[in-house]
């Protein structure tokens, strides 16, 4: 069986959105550009799109990824990406670290202060973190069912949204000769209130953003911590 975030990276093109995620990013880029930040690190670095641009605006930039075909397709674009975990990076290593397109909703309420607590590790004393959550809003945008028909390759995206959990059921048929492959997948996203995130331990919430990236309210909030 194909793990989830593996199936994510073969279907991602088929799944669109690129024009979205260049606005989000061009926000990323707009807010690092007043920091006094040079070595970035992409928490979630996917395709590696953004690093390309992180690289292209001077940023000593590089990725992490748990979806090998991923780092495979963003190493593709010259970038630096590896699927190390935040545990097994170098201490106070970075200025500034990332978490794009949703990266803190695949986290489980639970895990939240684990997560930021390896994350004060890797940052420098006073570096930043930035990052974007859905929204109510978002969630319940992305709540329904998406078709992707490509004659030799066939896409179902089912996602519901129920006590604060997105699960999105994949299935995806791939043409191999004259017969098909059937590859599913489940996918979680947690819903995380703004107060979650304004009593971190060694982070002060300092300032954040709505976004509206489909024309259909506050899908997201991009969120900038800074390291105490």
């Amino acid at each position: 069986m194909i793990e989830p975030l593996d199936l994510y990276a073969k279907i991602e093109p088929m799944i669109g959105f690129y024009r979205e995620y260049e606005e989000l990013y061009e926000k990323y880029l707009n807010l690092l550009s007043v920091l006094d930040v040079k070595k970035v690190l992409d928490i979630g670095c996917g395709n590696g799109k953004l690093l390309k641009l992180l690289k292209n605006k001077g940023f000593n930039s590089c990725g992490i990824d748990r979806s090998e075909m991923m780092v495979k397709r963003a190493k593709s674009l010259g970038v630096n990406a590896c699927t190390k975990e935040l545990n097994e990076l170098e201490d106070a290593s970075f200025d500034c670290a990332l978490g794009v397109a949703d990266v803190l909703n695949y986290i489980k309420l639970d895990e939240i202060d684990g997560f930021f607590s390896q994350l004060s590790t890797v940052l420098k004393p006073d570096g930043y973190f930035l990052a974007d959550v859905n929204t109510i809003e978002g969630f319940e945008l992305a709540d329904g069912v998406m078709v992707r028909d490509e004659n030799d390759r066939f896409l179902s995206v089912e996602s519901y949204f129920e006590e604060e959990i997105l699960t999105t059921n994949l299935t995806f048929f791939e043409k191999k000769r004259d017969f098909f492959i059937k590859s599913t997948g489940k996918i979680l996203q947690y819903y995380h209130h703004k107060k979650t995130f304004e009593n971190i331990k060694n982070f002060k919430l300092i300032e954040t953003f709505p976004i509206d990236l489909f024309g259909s309210g506050t899908e997201k909030l991009l969120m900038v911590f800074q390291r105490h």
